[in-house]
């Protein structure tokens, strides 16, 4: 009786091991979020840098990287480390939520690339910048300042840790969110 208990613990210790493993479920649930993003109308993604250096670690493909599984690449210029990065999901799901709201259409100029402060949290895939809000330039003054803050005040409601613009040292074009 007790070696039948032995094998069948046995049995499910190997079962266990065979399962994938709990990084696999959580790189799905990025996924998933990652191509909701890539389909909502209103959220619109940078093909380019601000900067003008060109590399593979734009807004649009950090998320078409996560939408396939993969981490994002990192820019390799300036302050930026190089190579790639699991981008975070609650920062993510931010993302829709400021969308899903619809009290805003934004584009999203930096997530893991572009060049940043030293150690800046878009390195470790947690902070995300926005350059558009509603249509708006995000400025020190007029309809971008305005739009900018009111975006920035919805990001700390989705549970940012840190949210930079316009009248914050060098934010003065972008509201960076960061988690």
């Amino acid at each position: 009786m007790k070696s039948t208990h032995f094998l069948a613990s046995a049995a499910a210790a190997t079962s266990l091991i065979v399962l994938a493993p709990a990084t696999s479920a959580h790189a799905a649930g990025r996924a998933d979020i990652a191509k909701s993003i890539l389909r909502t109308q209103g959220i619109t993604l940078a093909t380019a840098h601000d900067s003008g250096v060109n590399d593979s670690a734009t807004a649009k493909k950090n998320i078409q990287d996560t939408a396939r599984g993969k981490k994002a690449k990192r820019s390799n210029y300036g302050n930026a480390p190089g190579g790639s990065v699991a981008l975070n999901k609650t920062m993510l799901n931010a993302m829709l939520k400021l969308r899903a709201s619809k009290r805003f259409t934004f584009k999203v100029t930096e997530v893991a690339g572009g060049s940043h402060s030293v150690g800046s949290k878009h390195y470790m895939g947690r902070a995300f910048d926005v350059g558009t809000v509603n249509g708006s330039r995000v400025s020190p003054s007029g309809s971008g300042y305005t739009k900018a803050k009111k975006f920035m005040k919805a990001c700390k409601a989705y549970g940012a840790v840190l949210v930079l613009g316009p009248g914050d040292a060098g934010h003065s074009t972008h509201v960076h969110c960061q988690w």
